[in-house]
């Protein structure tokens, strides 16, 4: 029998791929989520704590602008203090950045991480230097010891402020000193080299379990000293700078603060601020503030229009931080790619 033609072959299905989110962008999702969900739920409670938002617009309205004003110009000088801050613990580390380009990095790194849950900010920072043809974790230490600074301060201002708040938060302040003795415990681990690098073996050892990839940075950068001393006191102009600022704030609303009150103030409310439940400390910083300024005898309006101008300078460093990167100089970039060649 003649033998039939056979039909071509069909081609083979092809089922369409679908795109499921990875965990870690689900992580990401759910976190702004939370905090979203975090902000809106306080928002609520404060407005429920007989708050009067139309006498919060009138404190607002009514403030002294030029004030507001100041405090708001001085994000650059505040970002150039923390540069530098940051630009000394790189040379000390033996990464000679240059104080321009560290300039840059820190307000980028700034703004970003005001966006991104984690301090993201700070892997940047590090991502870029090692574009620059630096070590990434060497870079990622200079971050550490740049956070632990500023926490450390943070700890010694919020434990006075408790003193402002009377017994019954005295409770809460062996606590924070014990957390601030651990903080200066590890910046002195970290900044003298021979601990530094015990720790950091210790801690690749412990993470990759004897897989290569173990190496520590170049030995003459592992054995430079952190100034301690020098970092420590540009912490303390930021911080006096931070201060200044929410003084300024706070004059503009009519608030009459002593150096007490506002240390407590600010510090308090940065550290309310912290707890991961809300989107720019909304929320967490206004409850701060109302208990904080209602002993000194200022209204909840009072207290809520002060977070909101500190919300607002949030705003400001986010903007200045990327205004500043995006008007670097284009000569930067073919920099990057002539080091990244040297050091093929």
């Amino acid at each position: 029998m003649p033998q039939q033609p056979s039909s071509p072959a069909s081609p083979p299905l092809v089922t369409p791929e679908v795109v499921t989110p990875t965990p870690r962008k689900q992580n990401l999702l759910f976190s702004w989520l939370l905090r979203l969900a975090g902000t809106a739920l306080l928002l609520f409670f404060l407005w429920k704590l007989d708050l009067d938002p139309a006498k919060v617009a009138r404190e607002l309205l009514s403030a002294n602008m030029w004030l507001v004003a100041a405090s708001v110009a001085l994000v650059f000088p505040l970002i150039a203090l923390k540069a530098w801050r940051w630009h000394t613990i790189l040379k000390d580390l033996g990464l000679p950045v240059k104080f321009e380009r560290a300039y840059r990095l820190y307000a980028f790194g700034m703004a970003a991480g005001s966006l991104t849950p984690g301090q993201a900010g700070d892997f940047i920072k590090a991502w870029n230097l090692q574009q620059d043809g630096y070590s990434l974790s060497t870079a990622l230490l200079s971050n550490v010891l740049d956070r632990l600074f500023d926490i450390a301060v943070l700890v010694l201002l919020a434990s006075s402020g408790l003193l402002l708040l009377g017994s019954s938060f005295l409770s809460l302040l062996p606590a924070l000193l014990a957390l601030l003795l651990g903080l200066v415990a590890g910046l002195v681990v970290l900044s003298v080299p021979a601990w530094r690098d015990s720790l950091v073996r210790l801690a690749l050892k412990i993470g990759l379990r004897g897989k290569a990839g173990g190496n520590l940075a170049d030995p003459a950068t592992r054995l430079r000293p952190v100034r301690f001393t020098r970092v420590f006191f540009l912490t303390l102009a930021a911080t006096a700078l931070v201060l200044f600022r929410v003084w300024l704030l706070a004059l503009a609303l009519g608030l009459n603060l002593n150096f007490l009150e506002l240390v407590a103030a600010s510090s308090l409310a940065t550290v309310a601020a912290l707890i991961p439940v809300s989107i720019g400390g909304i929320g967490t910083r206004d409850f701060a503030l109302k208990g904080i300024l209602a002993k000194i005898g200022y209204s909840a309006e009072k207290a809520v229009s002060l977070s909101t101008f500190i919300l607002l300078l949030q705003v400001v460093n986010l903007a200045a931080g990327y205004l500043i990167w995006f008007l670097r100089p284009k000569t930067e970039k073919p920099a990057r790619k002539t080091r990244r060649k040297e050091n093929c």
